[in-house]
């Protein structure tokens, strides 16, 4: 999976490139038929607070693509937010798929 970076108002320094590239990667094993990866890293405010950086993620796949939004007083903190909600959702539609697949393969005790 291919992961586009953008920055607003932050300096993407390598530690930030790695961060971003560790946590989106992992996604990876909830949707292994990803494209792409677009995440948009911002300051919002130039006021230090809690809601200073914004991270929004979209993961790209066949269907619907997943995105989700976060701020936070520091980019790695709404990085961590934001990679687990996007983390949840894949997880969970990944769960629902296999169910469904799983609910119209008959077993082999069903056709006899």
């Amino acid at each position: 999976m291919k992961t586009l970076i953008h920055t607003d108002g932050v300096k993407l320094t390598r530690r930030l490139e790695e961060a971003i590239e560790e946590k989106i990667g992992r996604v990876e094993q909830y949707a292994p038929r990803a494209v792409r990866a677009r995440v948009q890293v911002r300051k919002v405010s130039v006021h230090a607070g809690q809601k200073q950086y914004s991270v929004q993620v979209l993961i790209e796949l066949p269907g619907k693509d997943q995105s989700a939004s976060e701020r936070g007083p520091d980019p790695f903190v709404a990085l961590d937010i934001v990679s687990d909600v996007i983390e949840k959702r894949l997880r969970r539609r990944k769960t629902k798929r296999l169910n469904q697949r799983n609910k119209r393969t008959p077993s082999i005790g069903d056709a006899f």
